[in-house]
C-alpha cells in the first residue's frame, strides 16, 4: 500500500465481549456489502454463507466458505469488496483503484470501469462510487460497468443507499448530510450544522461524527444521528470517535481519547472494549473484527480477531 493508505487516512481523518458478540453482519440480498464496511474501505464482506476478506500479507481477496476452507481469488491489493450474484466487485490498487469484477471462484477477472473509484457499493442492478478521476463526484453504472454516468456533481464522501434513497457527505458544502434519489435528483439537506464523517445507516436514521477537521472549530468528534423522516438531529454517542461501523444494532468505533476500539448498543449503553490496539477502518464480517494497524516499520497491515 502506497498512495491509498496514506491518502485515505489524510482524507478521512485520522474481545471479553458479551454485549458485542456474534456480529455476523451479513450483507442483505440487495447489497454487495454493508454500508459500515464500505465506509471503512470495504476490507471484508459476508455474503451467501461465505466470507470474503483481504489477505494480511498482500491485500488480495480470499474466500472462506462455511466449512472453513479458504481459497485465494485474485492477486491484487483489493478494496471496497462487494459480492452480488455470481460476482465479486472490487477496486484494484495495482491499477489506480479502477473497478474490477470476477466470478466468486476467481475466474473471469477483468476491469469493468476505467475510473479511480472510492466508496464503491453495489446495490441491486447498479454500482455507485465516488469518482476520484472526476473531482470526487458520484457516478453510477450497470453491473457490467456500462452506462457509467455522473449523478452528483459535488465533492462527495461516504455514499450510502437506504430506503431507496442515496445519502452522502457533501464536502463542498461544509460536509453536510444530503439525501437524493438514486439518480442524484431531488436533493435535500438533512444536516448542515455538523461537519459529518463516517456515514452509516440503521433503522431509519443516519449516523456520523462531527469531525474536527479543516478548521471546523465546532467539531467534537461525537457521534450524531439524524432521523430521516422527521429530520431531528440528536447525539448518539458523547465520545470522541472515528472509524464508525454499525452492525447488528451495535456501534463499533475507535475512541480518539485512548486509541482503543470499542462497541456499544445502538442507544450508547453497555460499552465494551474489543481491542486495545490502535486500529483503523473497522470492518465486521463473519463474526470477526477486521482492521488496519501500523507495524513496527510504520506500514499498515490487516488484522482480524474473533468477536
Amino acid at each position: 500500500m502506497k498512495y491509498f493508505k496514506l491518502t485515505a487516512i489524510m482524507l478521512i481523518l485520522l474481545i471479553a465481549v458479551s454485549g458485542c458478540s456474534k456480529a455476523s453482519n451479513t450483507a442483505s440480498a440487495d447489497f454487495g456489502n454493508t454500508d459500515g464496511n464500505i465506509t471503512n474501505l470495504g476490507g471484508a464482506c459476508e455474503k451467501d454463507g461465505s466470507l470474503y476478506y483481504q489477505d494480511p500479507k498482500d491485500y488480495s481477496i480470499y474466500k472462506q466458505s462455511d466449512n472453513g476452507e479458504s481459497v485465494k481469488l485474485n492477486s491484487d491489493p483489493s478494496y471496497f469488496i462487494n459480492v452480488m450474484g455470481d460476482y465479486v466487485y472490487y477496486v484494484n490498487e495495482n491499477d489506480s483503484f479502477k473497478v474490477y469484477r470476477m466470478k466468486t471462484d476467481g475466474s473471469e477477472n477483468k476491469k469493468i470501469i476505467d475510473y479511480t473509484a472510492y466508496y464503491m457499493t453495489v446495490y441491486k442492478d447498479s454500482i455507485y462510487f465516488v469518482n476520484y478521476s472526476d473531482s470526487q463526484t458520484i457516478y453510477k453504472a450497470s453491473l457490467d460497468g456500462n452506462n457509467c454516468h455522473k449523478i452528483v456533481n459535488s465533492i462527495c464522501y461516504y455514499p450510502v443507499i437506504a430506503e431507496g434513497k442515496l445519502y452522502y457527505i457533501d464536502y463542498a458544502n461544509d460536509n453536510s448530510v444530503v439525501e437524493t434519489d438514486l439518480e442524484g435528483e431531488n436533493k435535500h439537506t438533512l444536516d448542515d450544522k455538523h461537519y459529518a464523517a463516517y456515514l452509516n445507516y440503521d433503522s431509519g436514521a443516519l449516523y456520523y461524527t462531527n469531525a474536527i477537521a479543516q478548521g471546523n472549530k465546532d467539531g467534537d468528534d461525537f457521534l450524531y444521528k439524524v432521523d430521516i423522516s422527521s429530520g431531528e438531529v440528536t447525539t448518539a454517542l458523547s465520545v470522541p470517535c472515528a472509524d464508525i461501523n454499525i452492525a447488528d444494532k451495535k456501534i463499533y468505533y475507535k475512541n480518539l481519547k485512548d486509541s482503543k476500539m470499542y462497541c456499544c448498543n445502538i442507544d450508547g449503553s453497555d460499552t465494551k472494549e474489543i481491542s486495545d490496539e490502535d486500529g483503523v477502518y473497522i470492518n465486521i464480517a463473519g463474526n470477526k473484527l477486521f482492521y488496519l494497524i501500523k507495524d513496527q516499520e510504520g506500514s499498515l497491515i490487516v488484522k482480524n480477531k474473533d468477536l
